[in-house]
């Protein structure tokens, strides 16, 4: 792919500077032209094992950006965008659809619909609103006749489960509580955006921001709602059970014993095979109760690289036996400032290693 790839790239600039020499000529002498306006193009997309999106240049950045700066909240944007994408491409598939960041939702709307739903809040929780941060994504036509033609958006409400009742005191709202409130504050954005895009596709995802005190742990999705085209409001609602546990953790090990228990085997195994300490800290991603994707990341000072490529492929082997196929695992061995190696092993395709050289 890589040789395909140059060769390509060698070909393109050949063409270009044969244009760029050449375009004077072809013009009739003392005939000016003004700029053409320019042609949506496809951006390259690499081959690769995930599915990811192609988009078209130039790169436009999302309109909500940096709304977050100002709030005491903190959301995992690697998750919260990453998740969106993955939501979204059951109903708007990665064949058929081109990704840009969001263009329709401008900061002055969120401010307005945060502001708006603490006034609307009930008496003893005005302090505290829900509604943290709307992220909006946009997909966009593949086809040939109406590319870059904006044919979808998914729209994430980040909304936190704190609240303070009428005596003062802070409060959180059950999963079930915030799904309901939620929806009522969904409905309202999307009438709202529905003035400027009345015939749109729409997935509405609500997203939990992690808890004042979790610095490891990542929110977490709770419903997904539909809006089809033609339509004013959510047509279907459908939960999402998504969790994320820390490893090793007291609250992992009372909900999800087995997986406990495996991640300990490892720890175990790996602190033998290597006489100095290893820090191991993993975070799972539970999904209907089943573990899909876990994360490690291995802290320790290395002496050399064959210490560390030892030290990776000892520990890609032990999570090979410990842990079903089914779930992607991502290990990630590092020093205390720089990294030092990954192994990755999706749950279908082939696992990657690789051992930095410097």
């Amino acid at each position: 792919m890589n040789a395909k790839f140059l060769t390509g790239c060698k070909l393109m600039t050949a063409l270009l500077l044969v244009i760029a020499t050449t375009g004077c000529s072809l013009l009739p002498r003392g005939q000016e032209t003004g700029p053409e306006p320019a042609t949506p193009s496809l951006s390259p997309v690499v081959e690769v094992s995930e599915d990811y999106y192609g988009s078209i240049p130039p790169y436009k950045p999302n309109q909500t950006r940096g709304m977050l700066s100002d709030t005491k909240y903190r959301i995992d944007f690697s998750h919260l965008e990453l998740g969106l994408m993955e939501f979204a491409r059951e109903t708007f598939p990665t064949s058929e659809y081109l990704f840009q960041e969001g263009q329709q939702i401008k900061q002055e709307q969120v401010t307005e619909w945060i502001a708006q739903e603490k006034a609307g809040a009930a008496n003893g929780q005005k302090k505290k609103g829900i509604l943290v941060h709307v992220l909006e994504h946009d997909y966009l036509s593949k086809e040939k006749d109406h590319l870059g033609q904006l044919e979808g958006m998914v729209l994430g409400l980040s909304l936190s489960p704190e609240y303070q009742d009428a005596t003062g005191q802070d409060k959180m709202y059950t999963t079930q509580e915030l799904q309901a409130k939620g929806q009522q504050l969904a409905a309202r954005i999307v009438q709202s955006i529905r003035v400027n895009t009345p015939t749109v596709p729409m997935l509405v995802l609500l997203y939990q921001v992690p808890e004042a005190n979790s610095s490891l742990v990542p929110g977490h999705f709770i419903m997904s709602g539909t809006v089809n085209a033609n339509e004013a409001s959510v047509s279907k609602w459908q939960p999402i059970d998504e969790e994320f546990y820390l490893f090793p953790s007291s609250d992992l090990e009372s909900k999800y014993a087995q997986q406990s228990l495996q991640y300990d085997k490892l720890m175990r195994q790996v602190q033998s095979y290597f006489g100095e300490y290893v820090g191991m800290t993993g975070v799972g991603r539970f999904m209907g109760g089943k573990l899909t994707e876990l994360t490690i990341t291995a802290t320790a000072e290395y002496d050399s690289r064959t210490e560390v490529l030892q030290f990776t492929q000892f520990a890609a082997g032990s999570i090979n036996q410990l842990f079903d196929k089914s779930v992607h695992i991502n290990l990630y061995v590092q020093s205390m400032n720089k990294p030092l190696a990954i192994y990755i092993r999706p749950a279908t395709g082939e696992p990657y290693m690789h051992i930095y050289r410097q």
